[in-house]
């Protein structure tokens, strides 16, 4: 992703202000060496994201494509996904019936997003072989 490690590194500058805060205001060392690791493990990841690409640090919009993307409108799967992890997390806290209703709708909605996943690289391909000849 270009740019995407810009907001990583800035979280992490953040959190070192944030380290340097807390060090100076609270005597503790263990509040402090917490806000130090949050600090180090970002800038981190920050510092990974750059060395895995060099357009994580290059701001502005990707470069062009000239292949299609497939953007699909709607997802039938991904709101029973969504119910269904929303009924599970409702259930561990009132009644595990709904632990295990949500677990079966969210195993139908899994097996209805494999077909949507499907359905959509048929379309693609059928979309570029009808392309290419032109």
């Amino acid at each position: 992703m270009r740019g995407g490690a810009i907001a990583i590194l800035a979280w992490a500058t953040v959190l070192l202000v944030l380290f340097i805060g807390n060090w100076i205001w609270d005597a503790k060392p263990v509040n402090a060496a917490t806000a130090a690791f949050a600090a180090v493990v970002t800038y981190a990841t920050g510092v990974a994201l750059w060395l895995a690409r060099r357009e994580a640090l290059r701001p502005g919009p990707p470069a062009p494509r000239s292949e299609p993307e497939s953007v699909p409108q709607s997802s039938l799967a991904a709101v029973l996904i969504g119910l269904s992890v929303g009924t599970i997390l409702f259930g561990l806290a009132w009644a595990n019936f709904l632990v295990y209703f949500g677990a079966g709708i969210l195993v139908l909605s899994l097996g209805r997003l494999v077909l949507e996943l499907r359905s959509e690289r048929a379309t693609r391909r059928r979309l570029l072989g009808e392309e290419e000849p032109r």
